[in-house]
């Protein structure tokens, strides 16, 4: 049987208590492998996105600082979407290395799983603030049944696409379906192909 690199649903069950340390600035990536490490460099990005996100929408700062903000999340998404390509980039070298050889007519999926685990640290941090808000002592009955509402949404998705994330690894690592991966080829951030910033 061959070894899969990464425990989908061990990685998640992790997630609250790393974002907890992100917040206490006590976050330690003490990973054990360049695969772990790098989906741990996805979260801690995902975790500063959504902090220059909230800011980025209060009406009490200078549109200055907003627009300052605005450039901090277009430089994190740039890093978010080269992690996504490191991680597509591990885990088919790793297949590469285990499998020695792969059907290249096998079947592809929709999405790789760098991008699953993406939207699973967004889910984790939703879930985290949701949470936070069930909990909130100055909030009233209704914000805080919303919010249970919201959350059980988001565990239920969150436990859809672990279930999707875990199977798709078993295909790939079975020869049932090939990873083929792309880069996300962002242009508007690259003056030599956003005309826009050729002015």
């Amino acid at each position: 049987m061959i070894k899969i690199p990464l425990n989908p649903y061990k990685w998640f069950e992790s997630l609250s208590d790393s974002i907890e340390s992100l917040y206490k600035h006590s976050f330690n990536n003490s990973a054990s492998s360049i695969l772990e490490k790098t989906v741990d460099e996805l979260l801690i990005t995902n975790f500063t996105l959504w902090g220059y996100e909230d800011n980025a929408r209060r009406t009490d700062l200078p549109d200055k600082e907003i627009a300052g903000l605005k450039r901090k999340i277009d430089g994190e998404n740039q890093k978010r979407h080269n992690l996504m390509d490191n991680i597509d980039a591990l885990f088919r070298e790793d297949l590469e290395e285990k499998l020695k050889t792969i059907d290249r007519s096998l079947p592809l999926n929709s999405e790789t799983p760098a991008s699953i685990l993406d939207r699973l640290t967004i889910l984790a941090l939703r879930s985290y603030h949701l949470k936070k808000e069930t909990e909130r002592k100055d909030a009233d009955k209704s914000h805080i049944e919303r919010c249970s509402c919201m959350l059980k949404e988001v565990k239920e998705r969150s436990e859809d696409l672990l279930n999707c994330i875990e199977q798709l690894l078993i295909d790939y690592y079975t020869s049932k379906k090939k990873l083929k991966a792309y880069h996300q080829h962002k242009l508007y951030n690259d003056p030599s192909l956003n005309p826009t910033l050729r002015k």
